[in-house]
Order: C-alpha cells, then sequence, then structure tokens
C-alpha cells in the first residue's frame, strides 16, 4: 500500500472515530413558547385530576407567597407552589413574551417530595420533567 494510500486510510479512519465520539444534538437556543404553554396546561389538568388544583378559591396569601425558602416549602405545600407560583409565574411571562429561565430542575425535587407516592405521582412527575426539559436549553455537565 503506498504513503499516500495509508494516509487516507488513516484519516477516514479518524473521521469515522470522531462522528462516533459526538455528542447528541444540541437543544434548540430558543424557547417554545406553544409548547411550554401546552406544558403547563397539562400540569394543570393533572393536578385537577389529582384533586390538587385550589383555584382561585384555595389562593394562598401574600405571606406565604413573599417565602424565600425554596419552593415556598415552609408556606405552601408543593402542589401549592406548582399552581399559585410556577405555573402563574410561567404563563405571565409567556404572556408578557418575557425572558424564560434558561434551565430548570424542578423535577428532582417533585421525585424527592412524592418518594415513596410514585406510583400516585408517577404522571406527574413526567409532565413536571417535560417542562423541565423544554425550558433547559443547553445539556446540564
Amino acid at each position: 500500500m503506498s504513503q499516500s494510500s495509508t494516509n487516507k486510510a488513516s484519516s477516514t479512519n479518524l473521521a469515522k472515530s470522531k462522528n462516533n465520539n459526538k455528542k447528541a444534538p444540541a437543544r434548540p437556543k430558543q424557547h417554545d413558547p406553544v409548547a411550554i404553554g401546552a406544558s403547563l396546561e397539562k400540569l394543570e389538568q393533572e393536578l385537577r385530576k389529582l384533586e390538587l388544583w385550589g383555584g382561585e378559591a384555595g389562593t394562598p396569601g401574600a405571606d406565604q407567597l413573599a417565602s424565600k425558602a425554596p419552593f415556598a416549602f415552609d408556606t405552601l405545600e408543593f402542589h401549592q407552589w406548582l399552581e399559585y407560583v410556577l405555573i402563574a409565574r410561567f404563563r405571565e411571562m409567556l404572556n408578557a413574551a418575557a425572558p424564560l429561565p434558561q434551565a430548570m430542575q424542578i423535577h428532582t425535587y417533585a421525585e424527592e417530595h412524592y418518594r415513596g407516592k410514585w406510583s400516585e405521582y408517577r404522571s406527574l412527575i413526567k409532565l413536571i420533567r417535560e417542562l423541565d426539559e423544554l425550558i433547559t436549553l443547553e445539556e446540564q455537565e
């Protein structure tokens, strides 16, 4: 085999190995407001199905909503935080075409919160994970 054909073969093998080491396709660089809105709607419907949706009548007081703790765990139940903080704020941001967070991983808290009750809350956790994926623009290392 000639030197040039050996170099070509080596180059071809190198190119193939580089292609095999490629990462998964990158996430889109912008949010899809329609998909996020639909995801929020599904999340609301699941909370209703689980009879956890409080609606206007169940709105927590301003002092409860002002909590600085993560997920307002000191003043709200997790499902209340989903409804009155997460869903409400995301809908406000979408309606105002305001910038959304670049990353979100709420499903990890949901998994921990509902530990031991996963069969009952599996669909809710799945929907939260899907929303996390829609919000997160780049893979987290």
